[in-house]
């Protein structure tokens, strides 16, 4: 299991942060990602395999005036 702001998410081996925004329908243009407090930059996104019991926050941003 995993945790992903603050609710709790089957994890599986192999497990990038690609498939998971993809497994939880995450389609916000502009997202902030981290796992386990470190920032992980987009461009690295499918390749970074998240560990398992691992605490993931993604912050999507909006621009408002």
């Amino acid at each position: 299991m995993i945790e992903v702001n603050g609710k709790q998410v089957d994890w599986e081996e192999g497990l990038t942060v690609t498939m998971l925004l993809n497994k939880l329908n995450y389609t916000f243009p502009k997202i902030i990602i981290r796992v386990n407090g470190r920032v992980i930059d987009q461009k690295r996104w499918a390749e970074y395999i998240i560990p398992d019991q691992s605490v993931v926050q993604a912050h999507h941003l909006i621009a408002g005036g």
